[in-house]
């Protein structure tokens, strides 16, 4: 047997929603996909996610990643930016130290 794919994820929380399992990569190898693999990853994840009680599972896809779009629209995934209007924003190494001094 060989790994064809992965699944990292973390628990975490928000306050409007409650304790949510948070996906932070997936990925199957191209020779691999279709054949069930990643709906199988999904069940795995959804089955700890309920047993774990997660009101639901987050993750991000980019925007260009159609196909990836697509599948997860597919299973009943939400598109939280249209939906809902979320942006994703960061604050870089730099910004962090200048907040951090006070300035």
């Amino acid at each position: 047997s060989c790994i064809v794919g992965y699944a990292m994820y973390y628990f975490t929380y928000d306050p409007w929603i409650g304790k949510l399992l948070y996906l932070e990569d997936f990925y199957v190898m191209e020779p691999y996909r279709g054949l069930g693999i990643g709906s199988e990853i999904l069940k795995r994840l959804s089955q700890i996610a309920i047993k774990t009680n997660c009101s639901c599972m987050h993750f991000l896809v980019v925007i260009w990643n159609k196909p990836s779009i697509e599948y997860y629209v597919r299973r009943g995934a939400l598109d939280l930016s249209t939906e809902e209007g979320w942006h994703l924003f960061r604050f870089d190494k730099e910004n962090l130290l200048r907040m951090a001094s006070g300035e």
